[in-house]
């Protein structure tokens, strides 16, 4: 009956990785993007707002537009779209970017965007402008911003200066170092808490029946997913589903927990595992919340 229940049991867990995986597949969930990677992005953002600053000046000298307020209304979007575009790569230099900083650079974007649907102008502006929009599509999947392209408002305003925003809103992108230490402390502080358990399920009433291989299996599952993230990421190959996969799992063996009071180190290694396996989700914008208080 033991064997039969732990045959279930695996075969429950590796269902569980195999449809977290299908969803991102189906759900075509970006992978998490290196440094380099986001760097690459903002430095085709700003070469790219050059280029289409030139064909775009070009392109109003010969238009209707030309000498009016509607022509300083642009030049000032695209001025105050520079601006922040040069804030958020200063930021994110001093690993200080957050996802506002990015919608603030979009909410620029569209006021230009606005403009580009609303006047007819050169076909080589127009261009440009359609490929630093690709950009920027790139710039909002690196930071998680839903973004969508509004199109024509019934007026339009030039913004000026950047929005608030503050570390406590949201936190910082975290860089690749920084998601590297969170796993390594993860598989770390994995070993210590199941050190902390094996001692403290000696001396339970629990000690040598299906209850303890349960729970040992659950970490099993839980030391395996975590192994095949840090595989992933080592490939610049994980995603959101990777990480839920190994919450998923952890939360069976919070459940195992909150029933059982085995008190002393095994509470307190579990303890912090989870505060690293809560910076984990918040490094991949994953909404997660413990069952238990």
């Amino acid at each position: 009956m033991r064997d039969t229940t732990l045959y279930f049991l695996t075969v429950a867990l590796v269902c569980l990785g195999a449809a977290s995986q299908l969803h991102a597949q189906i759900v075509g969930q970006p992978y998490r993007l290196s440094d380099k990677e986001v760097g690459r992005i903002i430095n085709q953002i700003e070469n790219q707002t050059k280029t289409f600053s030139k064909s775009l000046d070009s392109a109003l000298d010969h238009s209707r537009v030309n000498g009016s307020r509607r022509e300083d209304d642009i030049n000032s979007f695209v001025k105050a779209f520079e601006e922040q575009t040069k804030r958020l790569h200063d930021r994110f230099d001093h690993h200080k970017s957050v996802a506002a900083d990015v919608e603030a650079v979009l909410d620029r974007a569209a006021a230009i965007d606005n403009f580009m649907a609303r006047q007819r102008l050169r076909e080589r502006a127009e261009n440009d402008w359609f490929a630093l929009r690709g950009n920027l599509d790139e710039l909002a999947q690196a930071y998680n911003v839903g973004w969508r392209w509004n199109g024509p408002v019934s007026s339009i305003e030039p913004v000026t200066g950047p929005g608030p925003v503050t570390g406590s809103e949201l936190p910082y992108r975290l860089n690749d170092k920084d998601v590297e230490r969170i796993l390594h402390r993860i598989e770390d502080q994995s070993h210590r808490f199941r050190s902390s358990l094996d001692s403290a399920l000696d001396r339970s009433r629990i000690n040598g029946t299906r209850r303890e291989d349960d729970v040992n299996e659950f970490i099993k599952q839980f030391d395996n997913e975590v192994k095949r993230l840090h595989d992933r990421f080592s490939d610049h190959k994980s995603v959101a589903a990777d990480v839920q996969s190994v919450l998923d799992r952890a939360a069976r063996i919070d459940e195992f927990m909150s029933r059982r009071q085995l008190g002393g180190r095994a509470e307190n290694d579990w303890s912090t595992l989870k505060a690293e396996l809560d910076q984990l989700s918040q490094a991949y914008s994953v909404d997660w919340r413990w069952r238990r208080s």
